[in-house]
């Protein structure tokens, strides 16, 4: 049995641990550390009910730690097989490094671009100890795989864009929107320089430009460029020669219309977007920080969202310009007694997956694991590749019906 710890016990963190145990077959103990009582009691009385439908042995407990303190962080970590990083992009440097000098596999969700070239750094240091494992939710994470799964197809690739939005199925503020996830993310993303790659060369673009419009399922929805989420696949394709001097690589965040206008007045005609403002001469602060909690104070929460992922693929294939397509949308599901929110299920099954196929011996066993060498059919072989693809059979499979 692996010993795991989930260092973060919010929204998402919380599901990684439960979907873990109800999926990982006895195969896993789980301890999730939090700060807040409150967000480990919630996960508690989830997992109680969960162990009570499963035939297999639940390893679970709790600890409180402040993700800040890094000697109650490293004393968490201690002992651990594997560590799943499910904190705020700001308290995520500096726990990979712990983690390799400990001995602990590394896995994280991060889409802030700094902390993925820190856990990066380690691996170019030659020091990495464990597997390293960054970028492993939806975006990025299981959009890479998939978006690889397409340009595997073409000799050459021209276009590739991705997409993908968290959105409410039922919206009905202004900006169309629903706390599904992080807020801290969300503005994050919004406001950081964006990789692309334009002609051929990678390039540094603004959050919030690149706008466009498309329907899905008879939905309308606009989509624009942001931060962290192409993980390392534009180098990834690169190194496999699959661009030249006319290739374009992109993701773009999927919202209903209207939205991108009112977050980019918010963050840039506004200022909220800066990151670190000086006090107003009455003593407030207007920055960053400030938007994150407009946000969080706000912006209701809605379990009944969706998660919508589109990508498309132009390239050359046996002398052919052609055109490949990929589409998914995963809605909440009820399964172990609740309802599963859509990002928290597939955010949670992308990490969830790529620790088990380490388990397996499918990953390597040390240093730097990207998210595009793994194979679509590979994360769909797991139980937690179910998430995209049936999300409504993994509680039937888990329970043998």
């Amino acid at each position: 049995m692996k010993k795991v710890l989930v260092l973060g016990g919010g929204k998402v963190g919380k599901s990684v641990a439960e979907l873990l145990l109800a999926c990982g077959g006895g195969a896993y103990a789980v301890t999730l550390a939090d700060r807040d009582q409150s967000n480990l009691s919630i996960a508690t009385q989830n997992i109680d009910r969960m162990r009570k439908t499963v035939k297999h042995a639940v390893e679970f407990s709790t600890r409180v730690v402040d993700a800040a303190d890094q000697s109650a962080v490293r004393a968490a970590l201690t002992g651990q097989d594997y560590v799943i990083c499910m904190l705020p992009f700001d308290l995520v440097p500096g726990i990979a490094a712990m983690a390799n000098d400990l001995g602990v596999h590394y896995f994280d969700v991060t889409e802030d671009v700094e902390a993925t070239e820190a856990v990066k750094a380690i691996h170019d240091s030659g020091k990495a100890r464990v597997a390293l494992v960054p970028q492993c939710g939806l975006a990025p994470g299981y959009i890479a795989i998939a978006a690889n799964s397409l340009a595997r197809r073409f000799t050459h690739v021209h276009d590739l864009v991705l997409r993908v939005g968290a959105l409410p199925q039922f919206p009905t503020n202004a900006i169309k929107y629903n706390v599904t996830w992080s807020a801290a993310g969300v503005i994050n993303e919004y406001c950081e320089p964006c990789n692309v790659m334009l002609d051929g060369r990678p390039v540094k673009v603004p959050a919030l430009e690149g706008l466009e419009n498309f329907s899905f399922e008879g939905v309308e929805y606009e989509a624009f460029y942001t931060s962290g989420g192409v993980g390392s696949l534009i180098d990834s394709l690169v190194q496999e020669k699959k661009v030249g001097a006319e290739t374009r690589v992109a993701y773009k965040t999927i919202r209903y219309p209207g939205h991108r206008d009112l977050m980019k007045f918010l963050l840039q005609d506004l200022r909220l977007g800066v990151e670190h403002a000086k006090p107003t001469a009455a003593g407030r602060v207007f920055d960053r920080a400030a938007a994150v909690d407009l946000v969080e104070h706000g912006i209701a929460r809605t379990f009944e969202d969706v998660v919508v992922i589109f990508i498309n693929c132009i390239g050359v294939r046996d002398g052919l310009r052609e055109q490949a397509n990929f589409q998914r949308a995963v809605r909440a599901t009820t399964m172990f007694g609740r309802i599963w929110p859509a990002i928290e299920l597939t955010t949670a099954a992308g990490v969830c997956a790529m620790v088990d196929l380490h388990r397996l011996g499918k990953l390597h066993q040390k240093g730097l694991v990207l998210q595009e060498e793994v194979s679509l059919d590979e994360f769909n072989a797991t139980i937690f590749g179910r998430a995209y693809e049936a999300p409504e059979t993994i509680e039937k499979t888990v329970l043998g019906r």
